[in-house]
């Protein structure tokens, strides 16, 4: 029987809320879940969903003084089912329907329930194209239960009024005429604002013309020709004022980025959304190109503190660097390929937040990426549960779990990443927005997955069942040791969640010692796997998962037998140096001797103010044959042999 005492321990078992300090990326989480929580609740219509928008065209009368929306919607559309004679909108009950117009004439129309409905004069063909417009008015800012249309003021005295919109999820009917929904997008739209002169109206798209109406009014056309989804779809409007900045890329070619902020937040923007064009080439060089590269990117400022990805324009409440790339990457993920139903929340969320880190990743240190992955790994893993599918979709909180859908959907594209290797995983993500379905379409994590299995080789229904259904997350114990130049370590996992039987996943090790250091990798195929390694040098730290690939919390221990020789020499046979190592005591003296007794070599530490318990000698000029060395420690004296190759 082996005893054994424990050498070393490093404990890693830390509670999320003591570890993890509120940074600007959990506060995107927990603004962007503040800003949707009041916004979920939603039913789809039959009637609704019986017809595809092509296009839609927004003319607005913006009253900002007097907080008040004079608009008028035109629809054009499909149906998807015969006999289509009643077209249905989504509007809130408080938007007041002047008149709906279908063939140049006044249609009879029933508005309640936040849906109006709309009798046809005839029946219209699948796949006949036709237009409806709507004339409606209202104060969309008073009684909005979504706070999609707001009324506001900004400046130092706060008298500068503003007006902006944020629909995310299904907050759109609560200031214009529509459709919501999260299988049709609207094919090109081109919205009309109206404001008074001296006001700045923003939206989707590149803009148009300004055109003066009267002295005292002015239109701005803005036009996009991309499909959008509905919520995606905004404006603002208040004294802007304009600057832009501009990718620049090697063909000639180049992207403007339009940054439309408060007079008196000019400087402070000025010296940030600059680093929007550094972002943006590397979001291009590693999902390829800016989707709206046609039209433009840019930034509004309102009056909230996280941000909204709208369609070629983001919505901004400040410019630090973690909103700015997280905002910027949703026009890949989110708003080019949105998610195809809110089980799927995180495809959005997670990706965005990813992006983020690989910023840190490119722009910063490999040590402060390295942070920012183990910030995410304490978060997630202060409790035991969770998945990043998420199952219920009414429960505003658990849907939009920061936790889950952010931080674990962003380490579950980072261990997608350590399983499949650098360049299957990006092949496999450009592939995923390049999918047909997806490309300004709608996806799925069935079609990234199959996209990730044909560019990588390897099928992950295991590691989509473990780490995308599956709750909670690994923990590990894992126990080391070191004997004649092999090193042991045993690793022990139990799953945090009952969900979860076991979890598959490459582990990775730093091993440091004198005079050496090498990284192995092992991939545990049970609960509890012992795999061994020969080391050329004396190991004394093993480093467990130092680049932080995996989503887990571990335990590490050296362990030592207590029936190990006291002192040890290797590699044995050795070509070049002799490493000798004393467990229990510091090293003296060594002495070599060859097999007649001839002291071939003297090595005198006594006088050493600091006494080691490792000493290598360099034996390299010796012929090769049997030698003896004898080692005095602080213990006694030793005789071990050893051959010289």
């Amino acid at each position: 029987m082996y005893f054994f005492r424990i050498f070393i321990t490093q404990l890693f078992f830390l509670s999320a809320f003591d570890a993890f300090s509120q940074n600007n990326s959990e506060q995107i989480i927990n603004n962007e879940k503040k800003q949707l929580e009041s916004k979920i609740q939603y039913k789809k219509s039959l009637l609704t969903e019986s017809y595809e928008v092509v296009y839609n065209k927004l003319e607005f009368d913006l009253q900002l003084h007097n907080h008040y929306l004079y608009g008028k919607i035109t629809t054009c559309f499909k149906p998807l089912m015969p006999a289509f004679n009643i077209i249905q909108f989504d509007a809130e009950d408080y938007l007041k329907v002047d008149s709906v117009i279908y063939k140049n004439k006044k249609m009879n129309f029933y508005h309640s329930n936040k849906q109006l409905t709309v009798q046809l004069t005839n029946s219209i063909a699948i796949g006949k194209l036709d237009t409806v417009i709507v004339f409606y008015q209202a104060n969309p800012g008073l009684n909005n239960p979504y706070k999609s249309f707001v009324f506001d003021a900004h400046n130092i005295n706060n008298t500068q009024p503003i007006a902006w919109t944020l629909s995310q999820p299904y907050g759109a009917k609560g200031w214009w005429i529509c459709k919501e929904s999260l299988s049709d997008k609207i094919d090109s739209l081109d919205v009309f604002i109206k404001v008074k002169k001296g006001f700045t109206a923003v939206s989707n798209g590149i803009l148009i013309s300004k055109e003066s109406v009267n002295d005292s009014q002015i239109v701005f056309h803005w036009k996009h020709r991309y499909p959008i989804a509905t919520y995606l779809i905004a404006l603002a409007a208040t004294n802007y004022i304009l600057y832009k900045d501009y990718v620049i890329y090697p063909n000639g070619d180049s992207l403007v980025i339009e940054n439309y902020v408060y007079p008196e937040s000019e400087a402070d923007a000025r010296a940030k959304t600059l680093q929007t064009v550094k972002i943006i080439k590397l979001f291009d060089s590693l999902f390829g190109k800016y989707p709206f590269s046609k039209e433009k990117y840019g930034h509004a400022q309102f009056g909230v503190s996280g941000g909204m990805e709208h369609q070629t324009i983001s919505f901004m409440g400040s410019f630090n660097f973690d909103l700015i790339a997280h905002e910027l990457a949703h026009q890949w993920f989110g708003d080019a390929t949105t998610c195809g139903s809110w089980h799927d929340l995180w495809l959005n969320e997670g990706f965005a937040t990813y992006s983020n880190m690989l910023c840190y990743e490119n722009f910063n240190s490999k040590k402060d990426f390295i942070s920012k992955m183990d910030d995410l790994n304490i978060q997630i893993t202060g409790l035991p549960y969770g998945s990043v599918y998420a199952k219920d979709t009414v429960n505003t909180s658990k849907l939009f779990d920061g936790r889950m859908r952010y931080s674990k959907g962003a380490f579950l594209l980072h261990l997608l990443r350590w399983k499949t290797g650098d360049k299957a995983f990006f092949e496999g993500i450009r592939n995923y927005l390049n999918n047909p379905q997806c490309k300004f379409g709608f996806g799925t994590t069935e079609i990234l997955k199959n996209e990730l299995e044909k560019s990588s080789g390897f099928n992950l229904n295991e590691f989509f069942n473990d780490w995308f259904l599956g709750e909670g997350h690994p923990e590990y114990d894992i126990i080391w040791s070191y004997k004649s130049g092999i090193l042991s370590i045993r690793i022990k996992q139990k799953p945090s969640h009952e969900s979860v039987s076991f979890f598959n996943i490459p582990l990775q090790f730093l091993v440091s010692g004198i005079n050496g250091d090498t990284v192995l990798v092992f991939e545990p195929i049970s609960r509890d796997n012992t795999f061994t390694a020969k080391i050329d040098f004396l190991p004394t730290k093993l480093n467990f998962d130092p680049n932080k690939w995996v989503l887990c919390r571990y335990n590490v221990t050296q362990q030592i037998n207590d029936n190990l020789p006291e002192v040890s020499i290797f590699p044995n046979p050795t070509l070049d140096l002799l490493n000798v190592y004393n467990y229990k005591s510091v090293i003296l003296k060594i002495e070599v001797y060859d097999i007649e007794g001839k002291k071939i070599l003297n090595s005198d530490f006594e006088q050493d103010n600091n006494k080691q318990s490792f000493q290598s000698l360099d034996v390299s000029f010796l012929k090769s044959g049997l030698y003896f060395s004898k080692i005095k420690t602080s213990n006694g004296l030793f005789t071990l042999k050893f051959i010289k190759k």
